[in-house]
C-alpha cells in the first residue's frame, strides 16, 4: 500500500472549503478516511443528514472488481486492531468468495459498498471497526426467471457476509421475492452483522412505482399504506406534477420480520438516467417547508454537482473528477419524525488518451497562423487556479522530432491537454533519466511499468488503466501514434456502449 490515503483523496475531491462538506462533521468523515488506503476505491459518497441544525456526514466507499486486490492488502494487514473485529472478518470473508471465479457471487455482483456511521455519540475510530457492507447485484442477475435462484442468491450473500443463514429471515427473504410485481426487481442487499444475534438485512427494491403500498402490505409491514400515501408519499409527488412516481428505490430491513422502518430514495435528474425527480429545487424546498431540512443545506447542496480534472496524489496522470447528487432519501417510521440524507457522489476516473513527452502529458495543435506545431497549455505549467487548454478537436496527426528525441502526438479520444504537477512531473523526469542510463531498469519499464513504478517510486498505477512504454530503433526518427480508428458504420464501441448503459458514472446508493 501507499503513504496516501482516503482522506488525502478527499482534499482534492471535496476541499476544506467545499459549502456542502465544512465543519466538524468533515473532521470526523477526514479522521476516518485517514485509516482507509486511496487505493480502495474511486467513488465515494458523502452522506449528509440535511435536516439536522449540528451536521452530520457518513462515509460510503464503492468497491469494484478492480479493488479487490487493494482490499485484500488493506484486510491482510493483521497488526492493525481496527480490523480485528467480527464485521472486518465476514468482509474479508466475503470478499475471498467474490473473487474465486467458482464462487455463485462471482458473476452476480458488481459491486460492494462499504458504509461508516459516524455517530455522534462514537468516535470516528470506533465507526472504523463495525462497517456495513452492501451489495450490487448484476442486471442479468436481477432478471433471473427463477424465484429459487435468486433466494439461493440472496442466502449466499446472507452466509458469505455473517456466516449465518437464519430460516425465519430466509423465509421472509422469500415473502419479499415473491410478491415482487412485474418490472420491479432486488437491486442491492445489505447485511449488517451483529454481535451474537441475527444479522440484519436490508432489501433494496426498484421498479415499484404505483405499486409501492400494495408491495408494502403484501410483504407484512406493519405500517399504514394509506397514512404513509397522505402524509409523505402524495405532497411530494404533487411538487413534481400530476402523474409523478418518484421513488426509484425502496429499502426494507428483514430483523427477521420487516421492521416498521423504512427508506425511500428520491434520485436527483442527471444524464444517462430516466425518471426521477422532474425539479430537484422544488422537492428540496418542499423538504425545508416540512422541516426536513435546513436552508443552508439546500442552499449548499446546489453548489455541489459539477466536473472538473484533478491530480489525485497517489496517481501519476490527471482523472476526471465528478459530483452528483445521487440521491435524497427519507427515512420514515411510524409515529416517529421524517429524517432526510442527501448522498453526494464524488468519483475520479484516469483521462485517457494523452502521451507522455519528455516526462509530461502534453497535447499540440496547429493554433499559430502559419500552421506551426504549438502547445495548448502555453509550454509551461498552468498556474495555480488557471483554466486546463482546451481539448483537440483536429481530426490529423502532428508530429515532431528534434535533436534525435522521438516524440509522439495524437489526437486523444476525449478531453486531454493536462499537465502534472511539480512533483509528479520530477519523479517521470526521474524515471525517464533513470531509463536512459540503467538498461535493466529499462527492460522493467518495457515489460511491467506498472510493478517498476510502483517499486521505483512507491506510485500505484490501477489496474484499469493500461499504461506502455516503447523505445524508438536507431534507425527511426520519429514515432508517431496513430489517432484512435473512427468508426465508418455508425457502430458505438466498447466505451461508448458502457456511456450509454451506465449512465454517467452515477450509483444510486443503498444506505439509510
Amino acid at each position: 500500500m501507499s503513504r496516501w490515503s482516503v482522506a488525502d483523496v478527499l482534499d482534492r475531491l471535496a476541499p476544506p472549503t467545499e459549502e456542502a462538506v465544512t465543519g466538524h462533521a468533515r473532521a470526523r468523515v477526514h479522521a476516518l478516511a485517514a485509516h482507509l488506503p486511496a487505493e480502495l476505491t474511486r467513488v465515494v459518497y458523502l452522506e449528509s443528514w440535511i435536516g439536522q441544525l449540528r451536521p452530520r456526514l457518513d462515509l460510503i466507499l464503492k468497491i469494484e472488481p478492480r479493488d479487490l486486490d487493494a482490499l485484500a492488502e488493506f484486510m491482510g494487514s493483521v497488526s492493525r486492531p481496527e480490523l480485528r473485529t467480527p464485521a472486518w472478518a465476514h468482509m474479508a470473508s466475503f470478499a475471498r468468495t467474490w473473487a474465486d471465479p467458482k464462487s455463485l457471487l462471482h458473476e452476480a455482483i458488481r459491486a460492494a459498498w462499504l458504509e461508516f456511521d459516524l455517530d455522534l455519540l462514537i468516535t470516528p475510530d470506533e465507526a472504523l471497526r463495525s462497517p456495513r457492507v452492501f451489495v450490487d447485484f448484476t442486471r442479468e442477475a436481477q432478471r433471473w426467471p427463477s424465484i429459487e435462484a435468486r433466494l439461493e442468491l440472496a442466502a449466499e450473500v446472507l452466509w458469505a457476509l455473517s456466516r449465518s443463514r437464519p430460516p425465519r429471515i430466509v423465509q421472509a427473504l422469500r415473502a419479499c421475492l415473491e410478491h415482487l410485481p412485474d418490472g420491479a426487481s432486488l437491486t442491492y442487499m445489505g447485511v449488517f452483522s451483529r454481535d451474537e444475534r441475527p444479522p440484519v438485512v436490508r432489501l433494496c427494491v426498484v421498479g415499484l412505482t404505483g405499486d409501492l403500498g400494495a408491495y408494502l402490505g403484501a410483504v407484512g409491514w406493519t405500517g399504514d399504506p394509506d397514512v404513509l400515501e397522505r402524509s409523505l408519499l402524495g405532497p411530494l409527488a404533487r411538487t413534481q406534477g400530476e402523474g409523478a412516481h418518484l421513488v426509484g428505490i425502496l429499502h426494507l430491513d428483514l430483523a427477521p420480520d420487516v421492521r416498521p422502518r423504512i427508506g425511500l430514495e428520491y434520485t436527483f435528474p442527471r444524464p444517462g438516467l430516466s425518471g426521477g425527480l422532474r425539479s430537484a429545487d422544488e422537492f428540496l424546498r418542499q423538504l425545508v417547508a416540512r422541516g426536513w431540512c435546513t436552508t443552508r443545506n439546500r442552499q449548499a447542496l446546489s453548489s455541489w454537482p459539477r466536473r472538473f480534472v484533478e491530480l489525485m496524489p497517489h496517481d501519476i496522470w490527471h482523472s476526471h473528477v465528478s459530483h452528483q447528487i445521487g440521491h435524497v432519501k427519507i427515512t420514515y417510521a411510524p409515529g416517529e419524525p421524517v429524517v432526510a440524507k442527501a448522498y453526494l457522489r464524488t468519483g475520479f476516473e484516469l483521462m485517457a488518451g494523452g502521451t507522455l513527452l519528455r516526462g509530461r502529458p502534453r497535447i499540440f495543435s496547429t493554433a499559430a497562423p502559419n500552421g506551426a506545431l504549438a502547445p495548448l497549455d502555453g509550454g509551461g505549467p498552468p498556474s495555480a487556479g488557471a483554466a486546463l487548454p482546451q481539448a483537440l478537436d483536429q481530426s490529423v496527426i502532428h508530429t515532431h522530432a528534434g535533436d534525435g528525441t522521438a516524440i509522439a502526438l495524437h489526437k486523444p479520444r476525449r478531453e486531454t491537454g493536462m499537465t502534472l504537477s511539480t512533483a509528479h512531473q520530477e519523479a517521470l523526469e526521474q524515471i525517464l533519466t533513470r531509463a536512459a542510463a540503467d538498461l535493466d531498469f529499462r527492460k522493467a519499464l518495457l515489460a511491467d511499468p506498472r510493478k517498476t513504478i510502483l517499486d521505483a517510486l512507491g506510485l500505484r498505477i490501477p489496474a484499469n488503466f493500461r499504461v506502455k512504454f516503447i523505445e524508438r530503433e536507431k534507425d527511426v526518427d520519429a514515432l508517431i501514434v496513430l489517432p484512435d480508428l473512427q468508426r465508418q458504420d455508425g457502430e458505438l464501441d466498447d466505451d461508448d456502449l458502457e456511456a450509454v448503459a451506465g449512465g454517467s458514472n452515477a450509483d444510486p446508493l443503498p444506505s439509510w
